[in-house]
């Protein structure tokens, strides 16, 4: 132990075991005006201590009412949360039938390295409606192509322009005229 910190433990013994006091001697500035007062005590040394002291309290109780506080908030939070939740159960979390499973059990779980259309190399190939294949088979060779990379392949038009070469713009582009065509001739067909 520092023989400043026995020095002061022997003025003040009933102040051994004070976790606060402990704190506030183990920072350097405070074993400074500890020191000053203990070498040359004065009142002005004592009441300077005195202060640090109290600020260094301060501190504490201060952090330890915001932590408690923050720990109180977040336990409040977590239980109404919990409880909006059982009032409130999403769809698929609520019971589908007498079997104790919810409806999220009977959604079939996708594969995630299965793409949709891994079987066909291009859109027209996947196209089951008639008048959508008809109309797929109207655009120019460059709107099936971004087509089939976007739709069969699932690259985005960022990915598509660096394969082909071209700017991201420019797919993009290319891709909402495709649309956008397909788009109005089925509603041709429709009147």
């Amino acid at each position: 132990m520092n023989p400043l910190v026995k020095e002061f433990y022997r003025h003040y013994p009933h102040l051994k075991h004070n976790k606060a006091v402990e704190s506030f001697i183990s920072q350097e500035e405070n074993q400074k005006l500890l020191e000053e007062f203990l070498r040359h005590p004065s009142a002005h040394k004592e009441e300077r201590l005195n202060d640090a002291f109290k600020a260094h309290y301060f501190d504490i109780r201060f952090t330890s009412y915001v932590s408690s506080s923050l720990y109180f908030h977040s336990v409040n939070f977590d239980k109404n949360i919990r409880k909006y939740s059982e009032r409130h159960p999403l769809t698929l979390d609520d019971q589908a039938g007498e079997e104790g499973g919810s409806f999220i059990d009977l959604v079939p779980d996708p594969s995630p390295d299965m793409a949709p259309f891994t079987n066909y190399s291009t859109l027209g190939d996947c196209l089951e409606n008639e008048e959508l294949l008809w109309a797929y088979k109207t655009l120019t060779d460059k709107q099936k192509h971004i087509l089939d990379l976007a739709y069969v392949q699932e690259l985005s038009d960022t990915e598509i322009a660096r394969t082909l070469g071209v700017s991201q713009q420019a797919v993009s582009k290319t891709h909402r005229k495709a649309l956008s065509l397909l788009k109005s001739i089925l509603k041709k067909g429709e009147s």
